[in-house]
């Protein structure tokens, strides 16, 4: 957010070097991406080796950056996306499997996918109309982390029993507000 200038003037501490081979604009393009996933994915949500993440959009920019990450760090990683292409997409990126969402139904596949066990996190950039859905995709102690509200913050129906008898954690954030 306001970071549009063509040049800026900032104290050196707040400057990261450029990876080997990139240029202004591509390394530009990291840290948003790379530092929202981090601070959710492992910090805030807690995702460790072994466990598995339900990533929404995994041909986004955030999708991109979380399967890769996860992937990388050990875990079983399931992806969302609208087309065949998309999802094989995911797939080479390092997905275990990707859910059309067009085609196929996520809650169901996921069910399907985890032997019923569901996911350990889902990691949501769609918003409301999905919070429920994502909340039966989570296994018992299951995350979901909110990064993004594309379709609506205001979710109309919300059984927070359900959250407690499954010992559930929602949470989300945004990096702008921070120092």
């Amino acid at each position: 957010g306001g970071g549009y200038a063509e040049y800026c003037s900032v104290p050196v501490l707040q400057c990261l070097p450029w990876p080997e081979g990139y240029d202004a604009i591509r390394a530009a393009a990291l840290p948003e991406t790379y530092f929202t996933v981090w601070s959710n994915l492992f910090q805030i949500g807690r995702l460790t080796r072994g466990e598995s993440v339900l990533v929404h959009g995994g041909t986004g920019g955030i999708g991109v950056t979380a399967i890769q990450l996860a992937c990388e760090f050990g875990c079983r990683v399931y992806a969302t996306a609208g087309s065949p292409e998309k999802c094989n997409a995911c797939q080479e990126l390092g997905a275990e499997a990707a859910i059309n969402y067009r085609e196929a139904d996520f809650e169901d596949s996921i069910r399907l996918l985890t032997g019923g066990q569901g996911v350990n996190v889902v990691l949501d950039i769609v918003g409301a109309p999905y919070t429920m859905r994502n909340l039966r995709c989570l296994a018992m102690d299951g995350r979901l982390i909110q990064l993004a509200v594309m379709q609506g913050s205001k979710v109309e129906k919300f059984d927070l029993l359900y959250v407690m008898k499954r010992r559930l954690t929602l949470t989300g954030s945004t990096l702008r507000p921070r120092t």
